[in-house]
């Protein structure tokens, strides 16, 4: 299998691969020295060194040495997306680099750590003068736009953090099983059991969290178990939701034991009155959640809700992550009606695949992170209930 490990300069991708393999748990995987080949190749092809090729002849060069990865078995690859330039940025990913990983994997670094390795590299002494927040910027621009390149190719994007014992274990049983841990395919097997359980030909999609309730659920979780919600912010900082954000908060309450009252918890009326609508309309309800499952089996235990729902569960390899709602959305469209709705980014590639209708919901205030996105993507489907006071600007309502 062949796996990137995408970043900006400095952020650490090549130590990070040293560890990986040195660590004895990748048996068999090598790591292609992505500058020396690069050169290897321009001097071969051109009789100069790749920084003083042209644009063109670059992306020349990058393509060969692309499709010499191809031809190799067990890979970790590191990668760079983009580079800033004129106040603009310059991308350097490929068609061919996007047609040779089997997944992306994101090294997220922090800015001002960032900012010192360069000030002590020779060789990237052209972002000596970038600061922290300029940094920042880069890695985040990376991180939005290769998330959507890489699912509209379905492959896996998963932003990593400097937690090296928890990659490590993540990255570990991700490729151990790959075949099952891979978001696509654990959304086709999702799909399948949400179409073999629904007698209809319209499915509607919900998120749970701040969607149907106005709480986050796993806040009380935590508060009940007498569990600090710092980690937990650390998590899921800048909102970042792939697969090993949600894994590693399945982690920290793998081993919780109390569980908060249902009472406490407060239906989004709104939402309730959309999923009565659609019931009546002949839709088959699924609640889909990337929260605690425990919680959610009671809530809908105690009301008639939803028809299915649809969680993380470790003993399946499933991880519900922003990448898995959405190819869940998208291949249950392939031969039924979809609706979606949710409130977050997690959700915003399930409410683009709705073949229906995708409506995103702001339950106490819209969202920045959402906001920037509907500004970004001016082709976007996704809707709004114009009932609701808190409104997203650029979207129409319904």
């Amino acid at each position: 299998m062949k796996y990137a490990i995408y970043g900006i300069s400095c952020c650490g991708k090549d130590t990070f691969i040293k560890k990986l393999l040195e660590s004895g748990k990748f048996e068999g995987y090598e790591h292609p020295k992505g500058s020396e080949s690069l050169n290897t190749i321009a001097l071969n092809s051109f009789g100069k060194n790749f920084k003083e090729l042209s644009a063109s002849e670059k992306d020349d060069i990058r393509a060969e040495y692309a499709q010499k990865l191809m031809q190799k078995e067990n890979i970790f690859a590191d990668g760079h997306y983009c580079f800033p330039k004129d106040g603009k940025y310059e991308i350097v990913f490929t068609k061919k680099d996007a047609e040779c990983y089997d997944s992306f994997f994101y090294l997220k670094a922090k800015p001002e750590d960032v900012k010192n390795r360069i000030q002590n590299s020779a060789k990237n002494q052209k972002f000596a003068n970038l600061s922290a927040s300029d940094i920042e910027a880069w890695q985040k621009n990376e991180i939005s736009e290769l998330r959507d390149i890489c699912f509209k190719i379905n492959k896996d994007f998963i932003v990593l953090d400097s937690d090296f014992e928890s990659t490590i274990v993540f990255i570990e049983a991700y490729t151990t099983n790959y075949r099952t841990r891979n978001s696509y395919q654990q959304a086709i097997r999702l799909a399948e059991i949400c179409k073999s359980k629904a007698s209809r030909e319209k499915i509607a999609l919900f998120d749970c969290d701040r969607t149907i309730v106005k709480e986050d659920t796993g806040t009380d979780y935590f508060k009940a178990n007498g569990a600090s919600l710092e980690k937990v912010k650390e998590i899921f900082a800048d909102d970042i939701y792939s697969q090993y954000q949600f894994w590693k908060y399945n982690q920290l309450h793998k081993n919780f034991t109390v569980q908060p009252s249902t009472n406490q918890f407060h239906f989004n009326t709104l939402v309730i009155e959309k999923i009565s609508e659609l019931r009546n309309n002949g839709y088959f309800i699924v609640g889909v959640t990337s929260g605690i499952s425990a919680i959610w089996q009671q809530i809908f235990r105690e009301h008639d809700i939803v028809d299915l729902m649809v969680s993380s569960d470790e003993t399946l390899g499933i991880t519900i992550s922003d990448f898995v709602k959405g190819y869940l959305a998208q291949n249950i469209a392939h031969d039924h009606e979809v609706f979606a709705c949710g409130d977050s980014l997690t959700d915003i590639y399930m409410l683009e695949a709705a073949s229906m209708q995708g409506v995103i919901y702001a339950p106490g205030k819209t969202r920045s992170s959402v906001q920037e996105y509907l500004n970004t993507h001016p082709e976007t489907k996704i809707k709004q209930f114009k009932q609701n006071p808190n409104q997203y600007n650029n979207i129409e309502g319904v």
